[in-house]
């Protein structure tokens, strides 16, 4: 991995995703850290309205080069001896736009971003931009709670639903991490009874079971399966229990960005985690 992207709003929690940022890459040796901060104008001075002043946007793009430059040199009296060239980009726009315009001249294999868990209101509407970002781009996005610290990771928890696991489960992806981090790699199961699989358990489930076993044998993970868990409950419990550094989730595109985020399991585990949460998409190549 050469290059991972950071996007900030200057708030706190994109101060602590930042600050895990850093020690995360010194962990799996990437060098560089690219911070980036995408600004907007109010629409009373949209500049493709008439009367507005390039002025404007100009001086815009100061302030947020301003506010970006030290946000940098924060981070870095955090960790002067981190071995870690941190840039910095500006960009007009969109955040999620920012980022894939990036993303096509730089080498970007990840972006980390910071997340707070809000109300139930929060999290059904399209405002996070952290969602919006981890749902809309195929990147892998690493989403950092307020209040996650960093701790070597050392246990990376996958959860996986078994179903068509050969289209969706990022083998390269895993197998780049764990070779990154030398962790331990553990496999959740949340298991439905048998009469809501309309009996089809022993043939479509043990089948979809075998294939996974098959795709992930190289990393010789511990597999664990619970049954008729909520869904988020049963990802925190086990992971505490079992001392989980980061999990892994897989959401599945089903063709629109409404079907694959708003209500998503994947979204509720972003906002009701206190764990680093690793959203990737199916496997590709």
């Amino acid at each position: 991995m050469h290059t991972i992207i950071v996007p900030t709003d200057f708030s706190t929690t994109a101060a602590n995703a930042a600050a895990y940022a850093v020690q995360f890459a010194e962990q799996i040796n990437v060098k560089r850290i690219l911070l980036f901060h995408a600004y907007e104008l109010p629409v009373a001075l949209d500049p493709l309205m008439p009367g507005v002043q390039m002025l404007e946007l100009d001086s815009y793009k100061e302030v947020a080069t301003n506010n970006l430059e030290d946000f940098r040199n924060e981070l870095r009296s955090k960790f002067p001896n981190a071995a870690i060239q941190l840039d910095v980009t500006v960009e007009y726009g969109s955040i999620t736009g920012g980022i894939e315009m990036i993303a096509t001249r730089e080498k970007i294999e990840l972006i980390i971003m910071g997340i707070t868990g809000g109300g139930a209101l929060a999290e059904t509407l399209i405002g996070s931009n952290t969602t919006s970002v981890a749902g809309a781009l195929g990147m892998p996005v690493l989403i950092i709670p307020l209040h996650a610290k960093y701790n070597p990771v050392k246990k990376i928890m996958l959860s996986c639903d078994f179903d068509h696991a050969d289209k969706f489960i990022p083998v390269n992806i895993i197998r780049s991490l764990i070779k990154d981090t030398h962790a331990k790699l553990l496999v959740f199961n949340i298991e439905v009874d048998m009469e809501e699989t309309n009996a089809k358990y022993p043939a479509s489930m043990m089948g979809e079971g075998f294939a996974v076993h098959t795709l992930l044998q190289e990393f010789q993970p511990e597999y664990h399966f619970t049954k008729n868990k909520e869904y988020v409950d049963g990802v925190n419990e086990y992971a505490d229990s079992h001392e989980v550094d980061m999990i892994i989730s897989i959401p599945k595109r089903k063709g629109f960005f409404e079907k694959l985020f708003i209500k998503s399991t994947t979204k509720k585990l972003a906002f009701h985690t206190h764990l680093p949460l690793l959203v990737v998409h199916k496997q590709v190549g």
